[in-house]
C-alpha cells in the first residue's frame, strides 16, 4: 500500500470505474441494436451507444488529468 494518497489515485479509480460504466452501456447498445428507425429498441440502443461514447470520455479525461502535475497533489499522508 503506498504511504500517500494522491489525486492521481483517486482520478485513475473514478476512470476505471466510468470505463467500466462504459462498457455496461455497449452491453446494453449490443442488446438492443437491429431495431428499425422509430422504435423503442432503436432508442434504447441510440441512447446506450451516446452514453457509452460520454462515459468513456470522462474516463479519458480523468486518466489524462491524473497525468498532469495536478495529479501530484497529496490527499492523505498514510506514513506514521
Amino acid at each position: 500500500m503506498p504511504s500517500t494518497i494522491t489525486l492521481a489515485h483517486v482520478l485513475l479509480a473514478m476512470a476505471a470505474i466510468d470505463a467500466a460504466v462504459a462498457l455496461a452501456f455497449l452491453g446494453g447498445a449490443q442488446r438492443h441494436a437491429g431495431h428499425g428507425r422509430g422504435t423503442p429498441g432503436y432508442a434504447r440502443a441510440r441512447t446506450s451507444r451516446r452514453a457509452s461514447l460520454y462515459a468513456f470520455a470522462a474516463a479519458a479525461g480523468f486518466a489524462l488529468l491524473a497525468l498532469t502535475p495536478a495529479g501530484d497533489v497529496v490527499l492523505v499522508d498514510l506514513a506514521p
